[in-house]
């Protein structure tokens, strides 16, 4: 059967609200319209060109292979993915090196680093497309901008989520058009690049987890105190024990709209929530409370890393 017409059916299924929307974005991602009018990038990592023209070997893998081979590498999502503050020296960049993704700091031993260990053929074809404050809607742009690569990755990891949590009560609403935002760029991708494995990653750490790491962190309780939905401090920095439990209902929506929207497309695999199990502690992240250091960045990688297997 043709790969497409089983994704639109499962579509139709899971978004009857927008199924008329879907089969537009489908159609625009299945022929290439998608692409117009993207410039070339080059990679933010290194000063070398963006990718060179070099043959693929080894690197079609389904889901559930044993073995992670690829001679490229993208990540696409939010600053979770550019390592955001995790430079002591300076707190306001993105230290791509330092990304549990594509970064080259040995420290952090990252999903590209564990790649090259495996495969010489990698080297320097590392692309780190995130961008600081994204959401769901710009993963489009990303992939456009991935596409552009001669040849595409062979592996394109998301990091998706965080910012499109409203926290306002809204956010039921906001479940379905979020599913279909990303379902729009992992069609896009597959269609560009159908050989390229698509790895989507949850959001790291429970929401108690990561609510009883931050009260040890002044910045963090400062700007999570109040009386809104996501507020998860007290006046008094004391824990809000049903906002947490109402915050952590949010994010399993959003988890199960990712799930959902990568089970329908080829060679698309979840960590299947892995990341929610992430065991952080306060050294893991930055004073923002929001962002991984060095070592809450090698977490990540390794618990990466083991999901794709």
């Amino acid at each position: 059967s043709d790969p497409y017409s089983l994704i639109m059916k499962s579509c139709r299924r899971r978004f009857s609200a927008t199924a008329v929307t879907l089969l537009t974005l489908a159609s625009t991602a299945c022929s290439g319209q998608g692409h117009a009018g993207v410039a070339g990038t080059t990679n933010p990592i290194t000063s070398s060109p963006a990718v060179a023209a070099t043959s693929v070997t080894s690197v079609t893998n389904a889901p559930d292979s044993k073995t992670v081979l690829a001679n490229s590498i993208v990540v696409l999502g939010h600053s979770g993915a550019t390592g955001f503050g995790s430079d002591v020296t300076d707190f306001m960049r993105d230290a791509y090196e330092n990304s549990w993704a594509t970064g080259t700091n040995p420290e952090v031993n990252s999903v590209y680093v564990r790649l090259l260990a495996q495969n010489p053929a990698i080297k320097g074809h590392n692309f780190n497309f995130a961008k600081d404050g994204s959401r769901v809607d710009d993963l489009v742009r990303q992939a456009n901008m991935a596409l552009k690569l001669s040849p595409p990755a062979d592996l394109v990891l998301i990091q998706t989520i965080d910012n499109d949590i409203r926290c306002d009560r809204t956010d039921a609403q906001n479940y379905a058009p979020f599913g279909a935002a990303l379902l729009r760029a992992l069609i896009l991708l597959h269609a560009g690049a159908p050989h390229a494995r698509l790895f989507l990653v949850s959001q790291w750490g429970s929401v108690e987890r990561d609510v009883a790491i931050g009260q040890q962190l002044p910045f963090s309780v400062a700007h999570a105190s109040g009386s809104g939905p996501c507020d998860m401090y007290d006046k008094d920095g004391q824990i809000r024990p049903d906002q947490v439990k109402y915050l952590q209902d949010v994010v399993n929506h959003y988890h199960a709209e990712l799930h959902t929207s990568c089970s329908v497309v080829p060679q698309c695999s979840t960590d299947k929530g892995a990341m929610q199990q992430l065991d952080l502690g306060v050294d893991d992240l930055v004073s923002d409370g929001n962002h991984l250091s060095i070592s809450g960045h090698r977490k990540m990688a390794a618990m990466a890393w083991t999901a794709l297997h």
